[in-house]
C-alpha cells in the first residue's frame, strides 16, 4: 500500500511539472506568433 501511494504522488509531481511545461510551451508560442505577426507587419511598410 505504501508503495501505491509512493508512485500515487509520483505522478503527481510528474503531472505538475507537465502542467508546468505546458504553461511555459503556451507563453513561447505566443511570443513567437507576436513576433511573426510583427516581422509580417514590418515587410507591409517596405
Amino acid at each position: 500500500m505504501a508503495r501505491l501511494e509512493v508512485k500515487t504522488k509520483n505522478l503527481g509531481d510528474d503531472l505538475k511539472k507537465i502542467n508546468e511545461d505546458l504553461a511555459t510551451s503556451k507563453k513561447c508560442k505566443r511570443a513567437l506568433e507576436d513576433l511573426q505577426l510583427k516581422a509580417f507587419e514590418a515587410t507591409q511598410d517596405l
